[in-house]
């Protein structure tokens, strides 16, 4: 019975190898110097998926502006319109009356 799905997505982590807590211990004197590297490189790939998060965000919170003023601005055209159209039909049906007396 196989348990693991065959399509992971790209993006879950996985682990390759076991990370021994002493290792950590020796090694941190030589990675303290690598410290503004490694920190430059996390900064670089936060930086990258922020942008492109920001990107989306306000992209859709645009287009759902967009569409509300946009819905706004018909109804505005709408009532408008329906002015006009009276006012015009008005108008006819006064001169229309006037020439017939």
């Amino acid at each position: 019975m196989n348990l693991i799905p065959r399509n992971l997505p790209r993006y879950v982590p996985t682990l390759t190898e076991i990370v021994d807590p002493a290792s950590l211990l020796r090694t941190s004197s030589t990675s303290s110097s690598k410290f503004p590297e490694i920190s430059q490189f996390v900064m670089q790939q936060v930086e990258q998926v922020l942008d492109r998060r920001l990107k989306e965000e306000t992209d859709a919170m645009l287009r759902n502006w967009v569409t509300g003023q946009l819905g706004t601005l018909r109804l505005h055209l709408r009532d408008e319109l329906a002015l006009v159209v009276r006012n015009a039909v008005a108008e006819a049906i006064a001169s229309r009356d006037g020439a017939q007396e």
